[in-house]
Formats: C-alpha cells, sequence, structure tokens
C-alpha cells in the first residue's frame, strides 16, 4: 500500500500547485443573504460573526446603512463570504478499495476506514481504486478508479448556520448522493476547470476529461444548474433523467439519458475464476459500463469496466451476495440510467483428468477433479455409455473426495462428468463439468 500511495504522488498537478488549465473553477463569491433580526447592529454581528470587527465598514457600505448602530428588524443585508467567520467541517472515508491517498498541507497518507477528509484536501484514487465520503448532513460523494477531486469548501458559516460544500473534480469521475438542504444558505457544488454543478439536494454524476478540457453532468434524481464561468450563456438546469456536456465556450442542449441496460441472466451464480457479464445491446450505445458493490447503494465498490461489446468480465471476489450495476454510454460520452442486480458468487470452477493404470490383472480408471473454491463440498460423479445424453450406467451422490475409481469397463465409447455441490450461507450451489470423452479399445 506504501508503494501505491508514493505511485499516486507521481500523477500529474499532485506534487505542486496544479496547473492553469487543471484550476478549479473558483470558491464561491455570491455574498450570503442575512435578515436582520431584533438588537441587531452592524457592531454586534461583526464582533459575534465577522473575522475582523473593523470590516462592519465594508458591510455598511455595500449595504447603505446610514447608522451602523441601528438596523431595523428584517432588512436583508448582503455580506460577502470572505469577511464571514466558520466551522470547519470534516468528511469521513465510509467505504474505499485500492490505493487511495490524501494529500493535505504537504502530506500524503493512505486511505483507512474512518479516514477524515478536510477542506483543503485531495483526494485521488488509482487504478481500479474507489472511495466513498460521508459528510456532516449524510451526503454522500464517491470517487471511482482514476479520478482526483480537491475539497474547496467544507465548512458552516456561524451567520446562518449554511453548509458550503465545493469539490473541485480535477480529473476522472465523481458521484454525489445530496441530502436536501436545511438551511437557505446550504450549497453543494461540483465544479471542473470548465463548469460548476450546483444542487440543493438530488442524485448526480460529474465527469472531467482533461485532454478534452470537456466536463459532463447526468442527473438520475432532482434537478442540476450546469454553469461556465464567464461565458455568456446563463446556467442550464438539468432535470432528472438528463445529462450535459460542458466545455468552456458553453454547456450544450440537455439531451435524455439512455435507458439502462438489461444484463442478460442476472439470476445465474457466477462460479468461474473471472466474474462475467453480458448485456442486452442498446441502440445508440458507444460504451458499457459495469459495477461491482457489496452493497445496493455502490458506496463500496470493488470493481468496474467500460467496453465498447456486450460481454464484460472482471477480476475474482470473495464468495457471497454481491451487486452489479449496468449502464450505457453514448456516443457524446453521457452515462445512461443505472440498471442493479443482486448475485451470488461461488467459485467453483472444476478442471477433470482421468488416469488410466493397471491393478495385477484389472485395468483401473481414475477420474478425478480439481475444484477452485473453498467451502464444504460433495461430489456426484455420472457415467454414460454410447451418448452423453444416455442414462448413467453409473450415478454416484455424496461422494467427499475428489476421485472416483473404476475397473475393467469393457471396449466402448463412455461419456463422464462432475457435479461440485457447495453448502454455504444455508444453500447449496451446484455445478456440473463439461461432459468428457472416455473411447476403450479391445486390444487395451
Amino acid at each position: 500500500m506504501v508503494a501505491a500511495v508514493a505511485a499516486l504522488l507521481l500523477l500529474p498537478s499532485i506534487g505542486a500547485a496544479a496547473s492553469p488549465r487543471a484550476a478549479p473553477a473558483a470558491v464561491p463569491t455570491d455574498p450570503v443573504l442575512y435578515t436582520t433580526r431584533a438588537g441587531d447592529n452592524l457592531y454586534t454581528l461583526a464582533r459575534r460573526y465577522f473575522t475582523r470587527i473593523e470590516d462592519y465598514v465594508r458591510v455598511q457600505r455595500l449595504n447603505h446603512v446610514s447608522d451602523p448602530y441601528r438596523l431595523p428588524v428584517g432588512r436583508v443585508l448582503r455580506i460577502p463570504r470572505a469577511l464571514l467567520r466558520f466551522e470547519p467541517l470534516t468528511a469521513t472515508v465510509i467505504a474505499h478499495r485500492g490505493p487511495v491517498a490524501i494529500r493535505s498541507g504537504g502530506q500524503v497518507r493512505a486511505v483507512k476506514a474512518g479516514s477524515t477528509v478536510r477542506e483543503g484536501d485531495q483526494i485521488v484514487t488509482a487504478n481500479n481504486a474507489f472511495v466513498s465520503l460521508r459528510l456532516p448532513d449524510s451526503s454522500v460523494v464517491s470517487l471511482p478508479s482514476q479520478s482526483q477531486v480537491g475539497v474547496r469548501r467544507l465548512r458552516r458559516i456561524l451567520l446562518t448556520g449554511g453548509i458550503e460544500r465545493l469539490f473541485a473534480l480535477e480529473r476522472g469521475r465523481a458521484r454525489a448522493i445530496v441530502t436536501p438542504a436545511a438551511n437557505d444558505d446550504d450549497s453543494f457544488r461540483v465544479s471542473t476547470p470548465v463548469a460548476v454543478s450546483a444542487v440543493r439536494g438530488t442524485e448526480f454524476r460529474a465527469r472531467y476529461d482533461e485532454e478534452a478540457a470537456r466536463a459532463a453532468t447526468e442527473v438520475l434524481e432532482g434537478r442540476v444548474s450546469v454553469a461556465v464561468e464567464g461565458a455568456e450563456q446563463k446556467a442550464l438546469t438539468v432535470a432528472a433523467g438528463f445529462g450535459t456536456v460542458a466545455t468552456a465556450s458553453g454547456t450544450a442542449d440537455a439531451i435524455a439519458l439512455l435507458p439502462s441496460p438489461a444484463l442478460q441472466r442476472p439470476g445465474r451464480v457466477q462460479d468461474e475464476s473471472e466474474l462475467a457479464f453480458e448485456v442486452t445491446p442498446l441502440r445508440d450505445a458507444a460504451a458499457y459500463r459495469v459495477q461491482v458493490a457489496s452493497d445496493a447503494g455502490f458506496l463500496d465498490v470493488i470493481s468496474e469496466a467500460t467496453t465498447p461489446g456486450e460481454s464484460i468480465t472482471l477480476p475474482s471476489i470473495p464468495d457471497g451476495t454481491w451487486f452489479v450495476r449496468t449502464t450505457a454510454i453514448g456516443d457524446a460520452g453521457i452515462e445512461g440510467l443505472p440498471a442493479t442486480y443482486g448475485f451470488e458468487r461461488r467459485l467453483q470452477r472444476i478442471e477433470t483428468a482421468l488416469e488410466r493404470r493397471r491393478a495385477g490383472r484389472y485395468r483401473e480408471y481414475l477420474f478425478r477433479w480439481i475444484v477452485e473454491g473453498s467451502g464444504t463440498r460433495r461430489y456426484r460423479f455420472q457415467l454414460m455409455k454410447d451418448r452423453p445424453d444416455a442414462a448413467p450406467m453409473v450415478d454416484e451422490v455424496g461422494l467427499v473426495a475428489d476421485r472416483f475409481v473404476i475397473t475393467d469397463l469393457p471396449p466402448g465409447t463412455y461419456y463422464w462428468r462432475v457435479m461440485s455441490i457447495q453448502f454455504a450461507d444455508g444453500g447449496a450451489f451446484s455445478k456440473w463439468s463439461p461432459i468428457e470423452r472416455l473411447t476403450i479399445s479391445r486390444d487395451e
């Protein structure tokens, strides 16, 4: 893990300040709106909530207040955010897989469960690495592999109680599940070098392509406002089920997300060395993405793959109940709606072998098999004559050993196979080996 974290330091824009092209959009500059209450005046507000008391003069001028010691109840003041005191907040790592690093104050540390992330930190995921963060309001931010995000704002404004959250997506992808705002001054933004996505309670995905200098936003629930800093175009509101692509010149019209591709044979047990999935082809799909996670909410993603074809393989995982999510990606690079399935993983890859040997004047045929996987097992052996679909002439069940011996088979053609039965989690999972052929000549 130490070597993997060290390797993350070599990625572009990690070791030093980000380049101008990779610089995220500016932090929020819109003023905080505060409605005055009984007993308020600019001096007392400054003493309690401003970083410097003398800054009440700036607020007085900005709001054209004639007497800083007299404020009518109900007046709305515009106060620059930079003047206000705040309480730093932290996010907590709730799930992670693979090499994930946090850069904080010039130091780099490997992520572990319960690690805290603060304003100013930078998070980097390596290849096939994933991490999910839970924020103080239970919102969640998840990063898949080969992604990089900077935590630009994670604070509570003391004056209003509003929570500011700004994540700068510098490379790769991010997914956010945002708890509905409880305070009018709450804000949640994901910025890229070309656009900012702002929400007040929704689920959406963001992606930034460094080479193309292009950002994509896909909305799964609620609405997201997408704006390009410096562009004449107004912010584009993207509704659930739609996505958009943004460049430095502006945002494209929102388009409907592709439907979720159905998984073929979703109930089959994954029992080979690698996981293998196949989706039903969708028109207009340029690629398909498959993710595997330990939970149905996909906060603990363990593996993913993106391919142009409908067949996807993923590395082996431990036995148990898992979840798979499928999406289709269109020509514009916008990822579509997801479909989630549960599946059983029970590794039972069977290799068979046959030995012929003499035992005195008898001929012995030793049928052997090796089953890859764990757990308590029993075996069933079948031998058929002449045809593979014939009724078994030998059908032995409940075998404990991984071999079976038959003596002095007459000449002819035989077919055989073995079933492995795994007992786990209160169930039985069975799998047949491929049918093998055995030919015995008369002169043996």
